[in-house]
């Protein structure tokens, strides 16, 4: 399948664009929101939840991005201009990994449930792999 990517010009403000993670989180993405404001590089300024930010925030394009690739897509039928009020207005939250993530926020910009898909399967994942080691303890080597 050939894939285009589209240009931060012509996305229109609300969609959520998500980048790879660097370093130890490299397996998770990071989510935004485009805005209908230009930054001081020349593309549209993003909205963030993140734990640097300390909570939802704005920045450049470029400063989210950071040249990785990235995805963009429009999960809601909502018209842009809720989606930046419901964003705007949660500006006084504070960030927290597990409970109100990048995740979290784009979610509920856009009227849905204000979950995490990547801290759930995290989790999952981290049970599968407690259990295994409990059973693989149980068992040992000389139990197969």
């Amino acid at each position: 399948m050939n894939q285009r990517r589209v240009s931060p010009r012509d996305l229109i403000p609300g969609t959520i664009v998500t980048v790879q993670m660097k370093g130890l989180f490299s397996l998770a993405h990071h989510f935004a929101l485009v805005t209908d404001k230009i930054g001081t590089d020349g593309l549209p300024m993003i909205l963030s939840n993140s734990g640097e930010l300390g909570g939802p925030g704005e920045q450049n394009w470029s400063d989210f991005v950071k040249g990785r690739p990235y995805r963009a897509f429009y999960p809601s039928n909502l018209p842009p201009e809720r989606v930046l009020y419901n964003a705007y207005s949660m500006f006084h939250t504070r960030y927290s990994f597990w409970h109100w993530n990048c995740e979290h926020f784009a979610n509920a910009c856009h009227g849905r449930p204000a979950q995490s898909h990547q801290v759930r399967g995290g989790l999952v994942l981290a049970a599968m792999m407690g259990g295994l080691a409990l059973w693989w303890r149980r068992v040992g080597p000389e139990g197969l």
